[in-house]
């Protein structure tokens, strides 16, 4: 776990803690209002073993407005990085929504191969992008029409 999560569970689990104070509650009264065992509810309260379900049923049980804990902006990095792959198919799936929704390139009807050429993507890839095409006919952007052996894609009319 990053080090800015744990210190973002400390303080709210310190919140919570102050909270329960204030209403003079126990660790075992706050037990019985949630459901929550004194074990699991002590380790929140020392910024430990928070799910999402606890963290509401304590915002209820306490009455604190969720939004309290979060009045500062959470830095995004997540902890991994994506797979070279991954990141390849989501390079790809940007340029051909860009061909398909933000560009004419499909005005006219296209086969696979023009559409590898025009981003200059390796012709052993045509399966894949047949794959890709058929889902964007599938969703109603592109129709394609049967020639023989291939296929051609484009815009609906």
């Amino acid at each position: 776990m990053a080090d800015e999560d744990k210190k973002l569970l400390e303080i709210i689990g310190l919140r919570f803690r102050a909270k329960r104070n204030d209403l003079y509650y126990s660790l075992r009264d706050l037990s019985h209002l949630t459901g929550i065992s004194t074990g699991t509810l002590n380790g929140i309260e020392k910024g430990r073993d928070l799910t999402l379900t606890n963290f509401l049923i304590l915002c209820r049980s306490l009455e604190i407005q969720p939004k309290i804990f979060f009045q500062h902006d959470i830095i995004f990095n997540a902890p991994y990085t994506l797979p070279p792959d991954a990141k390849e198919r989501i390079a790809l799936s940007k340029k051909l929504d860009d061909l398909v929704y933000r560009s004419d390139f499909f005005r006219s009807a296209r086969r696979v191969a023009e559409v590898l050429s025009h981003l200059g993507i390796d012709k052993s890839q045509s399966n894949k992008f047949s794959v890709y095409l058929t889902s964007y006919c599938e969703e109603g952007a592109l129709i394609s029409e049967q020639h023989g052996n291939y296929k051609t894609y484009r815009k609906k009319d």
